[in-house]
């Protein structure tokens, strides 16, 4: 016989048996009775069968948890599994008396489905938390098999057997699955690594908020993008091709690479990681990348507290043993011999598996290997039991707590292992190890304490006692607070407590006092020792003097803040001063000002390189004659440092040989001198020193010696800029020598018309004075006519003294001096001084003038140099012309910001040498210079313009320059 109970597919045999007084056929002919079964309560006579008891052993042969009920879910026994789980007795679950071991929040889903269960015509099954004897509730599957009678009579009673599954590691693996993967979404998003998905062809399906924020995009706009829509196009090759190598291997690549953001060029450890569906095909790749920019800071932070912890660690009563990123120990302490049986030697450089029996391993790594790809653990960190192996194949049981560190782009996890088997032993060792601590911490040279889990001081050693002067029982509790500094001890006490109640290490920085010199700088730091439940139950500290490294680093700083002082005033200095004394003068000042020199001098080689000129000095002494004004080269010591090019410095002026005047020394008190050549490569050009009443501070040497070579580079740097300027000064009276001569030249030519300019009003002056000298011989001396030829005689006067004017203004030799000019009126002069010429030489002047022109800044007479060589550049080019009118065309007009004046003729033209013509010495007359251009040129150049020339349609040439105006208008 085969008894179906509805578990699964499980079945119970019993056999083929025929139970006395009744059969009871179960499973052969058995079938669904045509009546809904109610859970309401209801008016049941509690009548066992005859064949009950028999029953009730079938179902006492069933391992799991049964009742035994008529349809309508009324209880008419229970086997002994079900009673002993949930403590109640046959009386109280008699009836519907089972369901007050269910859940009160559980009880209207179980009846709901009951009553749904035969209309359903399928079998009951829902899930339910029962309570068990201890009162706690677990989840458990119920379930109902079909209704069936005890025999094969049709009127006998019906029943079904409840059965219960428990499920509750099911339903907190379920939960724990879902916190799992919400904890999985949270880590990503909020975690500092920039992180994001692939699938196999390279389009993105995750990027978390870090992501997003380093490359300004959303979720949405780098879904379904590639690299090469996200990167430039070298840095996406490199993604795709370490994404190749994923797919190709079906391991994990891990780079190194550097993105750009706004902040600047970041480094990141980049890992690509394949994932793997259930069928183990690789499906997507993930990749995440960590910043390791500041990696060198941490790295050498997490030294000096690795530093700090050693102490504790090496004496820790725990073994200690961390491994890096694959599982291979780095290190263990020594305890690692007592609980393990390894010496620490042994276990470094081996997995971590050696020290689990067989049935972890593949856990282990399986769970290590999803904790690196994932961020999730398999188990607990904190004081969690496991099972460990020792070398000799002892399996004991521990508690281990883990920590994580980052190193390099690596990790290095940490593991606290505490043999739990022998936990009795376990704390005498530590107690005696806690003796052992304190006799090594007498004869320690440092200064350690140790306190209680509340943070109240109960041990400090002879050499913490020692420096406070404070003996053992004033020390105790907050008694060391007395031995901090007043303005301290708020800081101190906040940082401690603020340790002993989150339980994190301790650290800061305070003043402490020292017997009996007085308070020093110090640092102290702790960290706790905790029980088997974590709780902290004891503080290991150290006290480190850091009064002398601090004052070291103040007194650095200071010699670095003085030396970029130094260097900024002669840079300043060289910058801002026109002479070289004045310039020499503020670097001796600073000398002074900034490296406590009683008085500091320079000297330069004179220019026949045998003598010292003292060309500042500042400080005590500010003079610059005496006996050491000129110092021969060789001579004394400051002599002697410019022939031998080296320094001397000396902090005991009074026993240096070097030093002859010792008497003015000793009188002066000084105590130290420094002196420096002031070299250009291998040339000297002077010597820099200073006396002063200290000693040389450190660094000053090196200041000194930096100053000297700035000094000597501008002093370079001066002269070269003194002899360019005198050339620029020697190359401009040079070409306004030209220019006159130019000038003259042009006067020379213009002779015939300044003698027409001139013979006109004086041919006037003389006509006037005859008619007067007439009208007096005839006696005619009528007012009016002799007022009318007197003042043509004065008009005519004044015309030829401005003829003659203008012609010695042209040639005269004086210095250039611009001022705001109206360039159409200054070409009417110039057209007024060549107008014979023009008549002469029969040209017609087609003058196209803008007397609205912006001003320019020029001198007068050189524009009227440049108009007046190109007129009769004109006039000289169209001699020879007797086929066609000469024009000659004169226009101002504004062009590009600026003033243009265009001269053309109709001439010869000059044909291919368009730039020859402005060469020096180039000319095309037969009796010409070929300065004329090229001073022309020049002279438009020195005032911000341009001279050019370009070919006359249909005949002749085009000079034009152009001039800057100065924004005012003089028309």
């Amino acid at each position: 016989m085969q008894l179906d109970l509805g578990i699964g597919n499980t079945l119970v045999s019993v056999g083929r048996t025929v139970i006395e007084g009744g059969a009871v056929a179960v499973g052969e002919e058995h079938r669904p009775v045509e009546r809904a079964g109610s859970m309401t309560s209801g008016t049941h006579d509690a009548k066992p069968s005859s064949e009950a008891p028999n029953l009730r052993e079938l179902i006492e042969l069933i391992p799991g948890l049964v009742i035994c009920a008529l349809p309508d879910g009324f209880a008419e026994f229970a086997n002994g599994a079900w009673q002993e789980y949930t403590g109640c007795s046959s009386e109280q679950l008699t009836g519907w008396g089972w369901q007050t071991t269910i859940h009160r929040d559980d009880v209207t889903k179980v009846n709901s489905k009951w009553n749904a269960s035969p209309t359903a015509e399928k079998p009951f099954e829902t899930e339910a938390r029962m309570r068990r004897v201890d009162g706690h509730y677990h989840w458990f599957s119920i379930r109902k098999g079909p209704a069936v009678s005890e025999t094969r009579s049709n009127n006998a009673p019906l029943r079904t057997l409840i059965t219960f599954e428990d499920i509750n590691e099911r339903k907190e693996a379920q939960v724990k699955l879902q916190l799992s993967e919400a904890l999985q979404r949270a880590f990503c998003d909020n975690s500092p690594n920039l992180i994001w998905l692939e699938d196999r062809h390279g389009r993105y399906l995750y990027a978390n908020k870090e992501f997003q924020s380093a490359f300004r995009v959303t979720e949405e706009q780098v879904k379904g993008k590639k690299d090469e829509e996200l990167f430039s196009v070298k840095q996406a090759a490199a993604f795709q091709a370490k994404n190749l190598q994923v797919l190709e291997r079906g391991a994990r690549v891990r780079f190194e690479d550097f993105f750009f953001r706004e902040d600047g060029q970041r480094a990141l450890i980049i890992q690509k990681i394949p994932l793997f569906d259930a069928d183990g095909v690789l499906y997507a790749i993930g990749s995440v990348a960590t910043d390791i920019t500041e990696r060198q800071h941490e790295e050498s932070a997490r030294r000096y507290s690795e530093e700090k912890h050693r102490l504790v660690v090496e004496t820790a009563n725990d073994a200690i043993v961390s491994m890096d990123d694959t599982g291979t120990i780095q290190f263990a302490n020594p305890a690692s011999t007592r609980i393990f049986g390894y010496d620490p030697a042994e276990l470094i450089g081996k997995p971590l598996t050696v020290l689990m029996p067989q049935f972890m391993r593949e856990l282990h790594q399986n769970g290590f290997r999803r904790y690196l790809d994932t961020g999730q653990r398999h188990i607990n960190w904190q004081g969690t039991e496991l099972t460990a192996l020792r070398k000799n194949g002892q399996e004991f049981p521990v508690e281990i707590s883990f920590g994580e560190l980052t190193r390099d782009g690596h990790k290095i996890f940490t593991g606290f292992i505490r043999d739990i088997s022998k936990r009795k032993q376990a704390e005498d060792k530590l107690r005696a190890s806690e003796r052992t601590l304190r006799e090594l911490t007498e004869t320690i040279p440092q200064m350690l304490w140790s306190a209680e889990g509340d943070g109240t001081l109960n041990y400090c050693n002879q050499r913490t006692l020692d420096y406070t002067g404070l003996s053992a029982k004033e020390v105790q509790g907050s008694g060391w607070l007395t031995a901090v500094h007043p303005d301290d001890v708020e800081k101190a006490t906040r940082a401690w407590l603020g340790s002993v109640v989150s339980g994190e290490a301790f650290q800061c920085e305070f003043r402490f006092r020292r017997a009996p010199d007085g308070y020093r700088w110090c640092i102290s730091n702790a960290v706790p020792l905790r029980d088997l439940e974590g709780k902290v139950i004891r503080w290991f500290g150290t006290i480190v003097d850091l009064h002398d490294w601090r004052e070291a680093q103040q007194a650095l700083h200071a010699i670095q803040t003085r030396q970029v002082a130094v260097r900024a005033d002669v840079s300043l200095a060289f910058g801002q001063k026109e002479s070289l004394e004045a310039i020499l003068h503020e670097c001796a000042e600073s000398l002074v000002r900034h490296l406590d020199a009683a008085f500091a001098r320079i000297w330069t080689l004179s220019p026949d390189g045998k003598m010292l000129e003292l060309r500042a000095s500042a400080g005590l002494y500010t003079h610059l004659n005496g006996a050491h004004s000129q110092i021969p080269i060789g001579q004394l010591k400051i002599g002697a440092i410019a022939r031998e090019q080296k320094h001397v410095l000396t902090n005991d002026i009074i026993n240096d040989p070097r030093i002859s005047d010792k008497a003015w020394a000793a009188n002066e008190g000084m105590s130290s001198f420094a002196g420096y050549p002031l070299l250009a490569g291998t040339r000297t050009l002077g010597v820099m020193a200073m006396f002063s009443r200290k000693p040389l501070a450190p660094g000053t040497a090196e200041a000194l010696a930096s100053t000297a070579d700035l000094i000597a580079q501008g002093i370079e740097r001066k002269r070269a800029e003194d002899e360019l300027r005198l050339s620029e000064r020697n190359l401009q009276m040079t070409q306004a020598e030209l220019a006159r001569v130019s000038r003259l030249t042009t006067m020379g030519e213009l002779a015939a018309s300044i003698a027409h300019e001139v013979n006109q009003p004086l041919t006037a002056v003389v006509n006037n004075g005859s008619a007067c000298l007439r009208l007096l011989a005839n006696r005619n001396l009528e007012p009016d006519v002799l007022r009318q030829a007197l003042e043509g005689i004065i008009a005519d006067g004044t015309r030829a003294s401005a003829v003659l004017s203008r012609i010695r203004a042209f040639i005269k030799k004086e210095a250039a001096e611009k001022s705001e000019l109206n360039l159409s009126e200054v070409i009417q002069e110039v057209l007024s001084l060549a107008s014979r010429e023009l008549y002469e030489n029969q040209v017609l002047l087609e003058s196209q003038l803008t007397n609205d022109l912006p001003s320019v800044l020029a001198d007068r007479v050189q524009l009227q140099q440049v108009l007046l060589n190109l007129i009769m550049n004109g006039i000289e080019a169209m001699a020879t012309v007797t086929d066609r009118p000469r024009l000659l065309g004169v226009q101002s007009r504004i062009e590009s910001g600026g003033v243009l004046v265009a001269v053309s003729d109709s001439g010869t033209g000059i044909g291919t040498a368009v730039e020859r013509v402005f060469t020096p010495f180039f000319t095309t007359k037969a009796n010409g210079l070929g300065m004329g251009l090229s001073i022309s040129r020049s002279l438009v150049e020195n005032h911000g313009g341009r001279l050019w020339a370009t070919h006359n349609s249909p005949h002749g040439a085009v000079f034009s320059f152009t001039l800057p105006t100065t924004g005012g208008n003089l028309s």
